[in-house]
């Protein structure tokens, strides 16, 4: 009934116009119609506000799609600049509000900031990944490679021209640590595969001892030393030791020989049960097939191996013997404390029997120690013998002494004859030379006698001829002290026979102007002194001289 303009109306209005149509009567109440009128205009304003809303969004996306047309506009661009870019537009002016312009304006620019940005992104993951792919073709860079060495290398190419040079760092790093965890998975997997062969060595090598024990070759008892060098050159034991990893061939030795003794010890205790059961005592000459006959019916199930039994066997026949030196030991030194008894007793001699001794040392701990009197008898007996032995050995050593004694009393005998004849000789040229030494002294006076009668006239020459005979005399005494007195003495030797050449000279001289007695006095002097000399020289050693003088062998008689 109402049009379009009637949206605003009242009720009461709206009734004046309304009452006389006859839809009005359509509705029989006034709370209906009046409803129903409130109903309509709700409609109106929806629809209105649909059609408005509807506009302005047309115009909306008319205003974007010019900002989208221009190619001018940046998201750099102020809004009082684009205003005067699009006030002619309608599709500017259709957005009637400048508020809302503006921020369709923005909002524009914040979506073109958001392009351009994902659009420098988009390039910027381009050009990485290009990068990316140049340092892979690259094949001197190797995981250890470091950025100082290569990078003036890589320089060159113009896909580093598109990156920072932080950024080609960056990539650079990754790709260096995308080939280390490479490396790593190859490590990885071939510690895996290694892992794998070391386990299949290990299970080989437990094979080949699990066959070992079988055979008799690995028992409780075996030693890794032992075993070790008997499988050092197999395939299986090679291989084992070749792993870098997990149990060593002994550890897994260890293993084996572990379970081996546990085994071992079960056996060993069940067999001990079936001797104390068959009352068995094990001695040392014991078989192994007697000692299996005889602890065969007692063992019951189930059967121990004969490798354990043989074992145990072993173990229990060293323990007899053991228990055997054992008790041997102890009768040595019961026999041992009983013989230092023995030898205690001053009435056992090497004539003593048992019956007469045994109530010396019968009450004694020594004795009562032994129990045996068989034994304690065998030991009196031995000590007896050797009392007479010692006996024997006592009297054989006295006869060699006396002979020994005898023997010496007759060197020294041979000695003391020896001695006595050389004093003798000593004796006897004692005086040979206690006579030499007279005739020198005649020899000397006689000398001294015939210089008295030197010539007076020379009696100059006379002294010096008497001071060169002193000298000579002093040489004499000293020529052998040493090697080099002796030379030096015959050079004066020499020298004075130069003089008394020339003297000669001269006393011929003046004997053809004047002839004494006491000259040819003087020449007979010097001839004997000279003779005398020479005559002491050939006697050497044996011419005995003053006291206090040098023989010819340099000591002072």
């Amino acid at each position: 009934v109402l049009g379009a303009k009637e949206k605003n109306w009242s009720w009461d209005q709206a009734m004046r116009v309304i009452i006389n149509d006859k839809r009005y009567g359509a509705l029989k109440t006034l709370g209906e119609r009046k409803q129903a009128f409130n109903e309509y205009l709700g409609q109106r304003k929806k629809l209105e506000a649909e059609e408005r809303r509807l506009r302005q969004r047309k115009a909306k996306e008319e205003f974007r799609k010019m900002l989208e047309e221009s190619k001018e506009l940046t998201s750099s661009t102020r809004w009082s600049k684009a205003m005067t870019m699009f006030e002619d537009d309608e599709r500017f002016k259709a957005v009637e509000r400048a508020a809302e312009r503006e921020d369709l304006f923005r909002s524009y620019l914040v979506d073109l900031q958001e392009k351009e940005r994902a659009k420098a992104q988009e390039e910027y993951r381009r050009n990485r990944l290009e990068y990316r792919q140049f340092l892979e073709t690259c094949g001197f860079i190797k995981v250890n490679s470091q950025w100082r060495k290569v990078q003036d290398r890589l320089e060159d190419d113009e896909r580093c021209a598109r990156l920072e040079k932080i950024d080609r760092l960056e990539i650079f790093m990754e790709y260096i640590r995308d080939m280390e965890k490479e490396e790593e998975e190859q490590r990885k997997i071939q510690k895996e595969q290694l892992k794998r062969t070391e386990r299949k060595n290990r299970d080989e090598f437990r094979k080949m001892m699990e066959e070992h024990v079988a055979a008799g070759t690995l028992t409780a008892k075996s030693h890794w030393r032992d075993y070790c060098l008997k499988v050092k050159d197999s395939a299986a034991y090679q291989a084992v030791s070749s792993n870098t990893s997990g149990s060593t061939p002994k550890d897994l030795f260890d293993d084996v020989a572990e379970e081996l003794e546990k085994q071992y010890h079960d056996d060993k205790t069940r067999i001990k049960d079936a001797m104390k059961l068959g009352k068995i005592t094990i001695t040392s000459t014991w078989t192994f097939e007697e000692f299996k006959t005889a602890i065969l019916e007692d063992i019951g199930s189930p059967p121990i191996s004969d490798i354990n039994l043989k074992l145990v066997f072993e173990d229990l026949l060293e323990r007899a013997k053991e228990k055997e030196e054992k008790e041997a030991k102890k009768r040595q030194r019961l026999a041992k404390d009983f013989t230092d008894l023995l030898s205690t007793f001053k009435e056992i001699s090497a004539a003593s029997n048992w019956e007469e001794c045994k109530q010396l040392f019968e009450e004694s701990s020594e004795y009562r120690s032994i129990g045996e009197e068989s034994f304690s008898r065998e030991i009196f007996e031995e000590y007896v013998a050797r009392l007479q032995e010692k006996a024997k050995e006592k009297e054989r050593k006295r006869e060699e002494e006396k002979v020994k004694k005898e023997k010496e009393r007759e060197e020294k005998e041979k000695r003391k004859e020896k001695e006595r004849k050389e004093k003798e000789r000593e004796k006897e040229r004692e005086r040979e030379r206690e006579r030499e030494k007279e005739k020198g002294k005649e020899r000397t006076k006689k000398d001294e006698t015939e210089s008295e009668n030197v010539d007076v006239i020379d009696s100059y020459g006379h002294k010096e001829e008497k001071k060169r005979e002193k000298d000579k005399e002093r040489k004499h005494r000293k020529r052998h002290q040493s090697a080099a007195d002796d030379v030096s003495s015959d050079k004066d030797e020499k020298d004075e026979s130069k003089k008394s050449r020339r003297h000669g000279s001269d006393r011929k001289k003046s004997r053809k102007h004047a002839y004494s007695p006491e000259s040819d006095s003087e020449s007979r002097h010097k001839r004997h002194k000279r003779d005398h000399r020479d005559g002491s020289r050939r006697n050497g050693g044996y011419e005995e001289l003053e006291d206090g003088e040098l023989g010819e062998d340099g000591e002072i008689q």
